[in-house]
């Protein structure tokens, strides 16, 4: 009997989709989805055109593989948070830093799954691509929230409902990573960030610390 098995795309390949999906990922954070010419993304990523839709197909499905790319970097530097011996605090902890680290290091995904910076697409890909960012968010949050459960089970923080606890952390690591992009004079840089950030978590590990 005969084996068959996937081919591995070769390193021209994955060379290529990833630099389309850079350049991608710059255009739309600056410009949006509707402004965007696939020709554009071709110049931007010096291919030809027609290299976008031979690995992509269309801007939609372009747009579609730039979101799941985003919620697989986010996913992977999140599980960075959890396991190798720490206590559920620890974890806690870690999890703040690691999506600080992704917002960081990833500025254009952070962007757009987690602020909705890019202005969606239309029809149905708009409700498809919202429901994976939904799904992902909910897994991503619901593991803070089981780690404030079990932190709270082990008489280490007093965390009554760790589910709308884990929902304001998210959305309080948002709201102040987001503030690097203020066009105005209350924007944070690097260094200012990590003390804002730092002052919140004391805040608070102080609030959830058994009394």
């Amino acid at each position: 009997m005969t084996r068959h098995t996937a081919r591995r795309p070769d390193r021209r390949t994955v060379a290529t989709t990833a630099t389309i999906l850079e350049a991608a990922q710059l255009l739309f954070t600056e410009r949006g989805f509707h402004a965007v010419t696939m020709d554009a993304i071709a110049a931007e990523a010096d291919v030809a055109v027609g290299s976008i839709y031979h690995h992509f197909g269309n801007k939609d499905s372009l747009y579609l593989a730039l979101v799941e790319r985003a919620l697989e970097l986010n996913e992977q530097v999140m599980a960075q948070a959890y396991g190798g011996g720490r206590t559920p605090v620890q974890e806690l902890v870690a999890a703040s830093d690691a999506y600080c680290r992704f917002s960081l290091e990833y500025p254009g995904h952070f962007r757009m799954i987690a602020l909705r910076a890019v202005a969606m697409p239309p029809g149905d890909l708009a409700g498809e691509v919202e429901q994976r960012i939904a799904d992902k968010v909910e897994t991503l949050v619901g593991q803070v929230a089981d780690a404030l459960r079990r932190a709270h089970d082990a008489g280490e923080i007093d965390c009554p409902d760790p589910g709308r606890t884990s929902v304001f952390l998210w959305s309080a690591w948002n709201g102040v990573l987001s503030a690097r992009w203020r066009p105005d004079r209350l924007a944070l840089d690097g260094a200012e960030l990590a003390r804002v950030l730092e002052i919140g978590r004391d805040i608070v590990m102080r609030g959830l610390r058994v009394a």
